[in-house]
């Protein structure tokens, strides 16, 4: 096949799973400024049960990442993709004229559902539509198409809400599946379905559990008490799960996660790379808008306007960081970055004050802190799969993306426990100081354990 051909096809690929992706992230995003509507619309509800808006969609997309990127690569990527297209747009008419609190949670769980189904096959149709030595720019532009979608969602939904209410921001979800539907039709040849064995739909279900579980435990610590009987009880029963999981998973014919991906080394590596690199990530996003609005008392608008440049440069970073890793190889690219992100953290400990000085302080670590993710982020999840047989692409990108999700959920409930509940600017400022040291520290050990993650064979170094 002739290489414009082969080009053509290739991004036609890329632009279609960009698209489920964006999908995915812009409706994630839109929750967080439709917090304040739902308060309106849903009177007397506390902010401990609208927060199950939240929590409903990232524990059931981070239970059921693997066992859908293990249906995938068994049942075909383009059939799994479509069926998730299929149940978040539903799911999204669901949300948005949802009567009552409890069925617009069941409906946020119902999206999980349908984002859990796309993010994997999304990404294992890509990784097989590119040519393997560019796989790395592939992999990061996706990985960019969802983080655009995070930068970009909260201005779209506040445009719509500001427009009309929350119930439309959630609609637009029907334009954009539909599109994605119709399109991925067109542009994808399904893969070869294996019904040669029953997979092991136990073992399946233990995995899903037992993640479940821990996310919970992680993302209800701060409300239930980390010592609480809730949140030991779920950590307890997860390790029970898990246990049993292992024990299946080691004796069954078709297991959920097979030898021949774990035995990856490149695969482990970056993923437990990714695991703690999230840590760090995650709190970044949430302090970038928290300190401005605690320590400087912007409004929300400004500071959403004055993190604008951060997302900006993460986009950006990681259009560039595919093509540099495709060239120099994963870890050269990757391993920068890390340190760029620590780099930006020593810039903001040792030049942001009380006082705002958003130009000489704050913009300046922010940047930094972008590049060094849009560098790192993609390249780590491209590096994961990077050695990976083909018919477990969607698998391994599941499992790459639960433990960005795992990591993030983990690293957001650290940095809400060094912040607590400051009661004025000095010790807001004096919080953020340790959530600072915390997020470089995460990304000195992601430093030294991307230096682990071997090049690819394909990678060109």
């Amino acid at each position: 096949m002739a290489d414009d051909v082969l080009n053509r096809k290739a991004w036609m690929a890329l632009a279609v799973s960009g698209l489920g992706m964006f999908l995915v992230g812009v409706d994630g995003s839109i929750v967080n400024v439709a917090f304040p509507s739902f308060r309106e619309d849903f009177p007397g509800v506390t902010n401990a049960q609208l927060s199950w808006v939240l929590n409903s969609y990232v524990l059931v997309y981070a239970a059921l990442l693997v066992v859908t990127g293990r249906l995938a690569d068994r049942m075909g990527r383009l059939r799994v993709m479509s069926l998730g297209l299929i149940v978040f747009v539903i799911a999204s008419i669901g949300v948005a004229i949802s009567p009552t609190v409890v069925s617009l949670v069941s409906m946020r769980g119902l999206q999980g559902v349908g984002a859990a189904l796309i993010t994997p096959a999304s990404m294992g149709l890509v990784i097989a539509s590119w040519p393997t030595g560019r796989r790395a720019t592939a992999v990061t532009l996706w990985g960019a198409c969802f983080a655009s979608a995070n930068a970009f969602g909260p201005a779209i939904g506040a445009g719509i809400i500001e427009l009309s209410n929350w119930r439309w921001a959630f609609l637009i979800n029907l334009p954009l599946g539909l599109v994605a539907l119709i399109l991925s039709g067109r542009v994808f040849v399904e893969t070869m379905k294996n019904t040669s064995t029953r997979p092991d739909v136990i073992g399946g279900a233990l995995l899903s559990m037992s993640t479940g579980l821990f996310v919970l435990a992680i993302v209800q610590g701060r409300d239930w008490g980390w010592v609480s009987l809730e949140v030991m009880s779920s950590v307890l029963i997860g390790l029970a799960c898990v246990s049993l999981f292992i024990y299946r998973n080691n004796g069954h014919q078709e297991p959920i996660l097979p030898s021949g991906l774990v035995e990856v080394t490149s695969f482990r590596r970056a993923s437990f790379a990714l695991f703690i690199f999230t840590f760090g990530m995650y709190a970044l996003m949430l302090s970038l808008v928290l300190f401005l609005t605690d320590v400087w008392n912007y409004s929300t608008g400004l500071a959403g306007l004055s993190t604008a440049f951060g997302a900006a440069f993460v986009t950006i970073a990681s259009m560039v960081a595919g093509p540099l890793a495709d060239r120099y190889g994963h870890r050269l690219v990757a391993g920068p970055g890390t340190v760029i992100c620590a780099l930006g953290m020593l810039w903001w400990l040792m030049m942001l004050n009380e006082q705002p000085n958003y130009f000489v302080g704050f913009l300046p670590g922010m940047v930094l802190s972008a590049c060094g993710m849009g560098l790192t982020l993609g390249v780590l999840a491209a590096a994961g799969v990077s050695e990976v047989k083909p018919q477990y692409f969607s698998l391994a990108g599941g499992v790459t993306q639960t433990a960005r999700q795992c990591g993030g959920a983990l690293g957001l409930a650290i940095m809400f426990a060094i912040i607590g509940e400051p009661t004025g600017p000095s010790a807001a400022y004096e919080a953020y100081q340790w959530g600072f040291l915390f997020i470089m520290i995460t990304s000195i050990i992601g430093t030294l354990l991307v230096v682990r993650v071997r090049p690819s064979v394909n990678s060109g170094s």
